[in-house]
């Protein structure tokens, strides 16, 4: 492996830029009631800067992860950090409801890229070893998202446009030099196109990737839009719902390296089929939620079990695109998850307010598993039963 692969540099700038980004998009939460009465948005207009960034994201990166896949990575490493940037201080200088949504739009354009781009630079030539590398990369990217509300309820005290402008300027001075290491790093590229991601998303291990990969996001989508209401009916206050979250958040901020090393070692299929089918429970039993601990019980089931489906679904798509179409198909999968979990965002408060937290939760553990089911008879398709990422391609 070349030396400069090796240099931790890459390592430490691409996993603090993550971080960053990802918490850029999380500040954000923090502010949705601030960002209404200062701008006197509807309810429609508020939806949409929460949602927007999780759309741009999606359509970035089915957009423009072949390009990856040709070398042009450091191409959109920069696009990545500069929309990252302007997307932060998009916030500090709006002044309506159209300048917050292009500004949620840009923060969600690097959201969707730099992730990318960062996989295909920890993964470099050599397939073997990623699932830790991109288990880390996961880590940092939730340990962001979680800790992005956590900064900017604490600096909205200096100022409004405070924790925009931190992160901003954390990214613009940290997002330049992991540019440059991205840039230095040997990148397996490939002539792909979009009808190699036709063909791709044909494959029955990327076909299982996708069950296991939208079972979990459905289901973030889903608790993202109703656990608020939710365990306020139930009697939580908003300290002890801040504490639940970041204590359920734990497992998914220190297991994923871990998940994806087993992962690797044993094949996709044998870590996300088995944490899926645990995860289907963990879900069902949110609908029971009676008090602040069994809510964090039930979610330390829960993100545990998530942090082995969605390392394990990572691995099954390496396994079946290699080094060369890494992006595309890891773009494709998240894409696709970010495209579920906007739809169960739509139905979940709806569904809640006529139905409640039983049925909601318990429909879901249902669809779970049925795409378990799914999952297992597509990989029964593969000739090759998986032993993990250097017998796979």
């Amino acid at each position: 492996m070349p030396a400069q692969y090796a240099s931790p540099v890459l390592f430490v700038t691409v996993y603090s830029t993550q971080f960053f980004v990802t918490a850029s998009m999380g500040v954000v939460f923090a502010y949705l009631a601030d960002l209404q009465d200062r701008y006197e948005l509807s309810n429609i207009e508020l939806g949409l800067i929460a949602s927007v960034g999780f759309v741009a994201a999606l359509a970035a990166q089915l957009l423009l992860s072949p390009l990856v896949d040709r070398g042009h990575a450091r191409s959109i490493a920069w696009i990545s950090v500069v929309t990252a940037v302007g997307g932060a201080f998009g916030f500090v200088f709006a002044h309506s409801a159209w300048s917050l949504v292009g500004s949620r739009a840009l923060a969600g354009v690097s959201f969707g890229l730099f992730g990318l781009v960062a996989r295909k630079a920890l993964i470099g030539q050599d397939i073997s070893g990623s699932g830790t590398k991109v288990g880390g990369l996961l880590s940092c990217g939730v340990a962001g998202f979680i800790t992005g509300p956590f900064i900017g309820a604490a600096m909205s005290g200096i100022a409004f446009e405070a924790p925009f402008v931190f992160t901003g300027t954390v990214v613009a001075v940290l997002g330049p030099i992991a540019v440059v290491q991205i840039s230095r790093s040997p990148i397996a590229a490939s002539p792909v196109d979009y009808s190699h991601l036709a063909a791709l998303l044909r494959r029955p291990r990327v076909q299982a990737a996708i069950c296991v990969h939208v079972g979990v996001w459905g289901f973030v989508g889903m608790f993202d839009a109703t656990v608020d209401r939710y365990l306020t009916d139930v009697g939580l206050t908003s300290g002890e719902f801040a504490a639940g979250l970041l204590m359920i958040g734990i497992p998914l901020i220190l297991l994923p390296p871990h998940a994806g090393s087993l992962a690797e070692r044993l094949g996709g299929a044998r870590v996300a089929i088995p944490a899926l089918m645990v995860f289907t429970p963990a879900v069902v039993l949110y609908g029971w939620v009676g008090g602040l601990w069994s809510f964090v019980l039930i979610g330390l089931a829960e993100s545990t079990t998530e942090s082995y489906s969605e390392m394990g679904s990572q691995v099954l798509i390496l396994e079946a695109t290699g080094v060369e179409q890494a992006a595309m198909g890891t773009g494709a999968l998240e894409a696709i998850g970010l495209a579920m979990a906007a739809i169960a965002a739509q139905a979940g408060p709806p569904l809640y307010a006529e139905y409640g937290s039983r049925w909601l939760f318990g429909g879901w553990g249902v669809a779970c598993g049925v795409l378990v089911i799914v999952a297992m008879w597509r990989l029964r398709a593969v000739k090759t039963p998986p032993k993990g990422m250097k017998l796979a391609h």
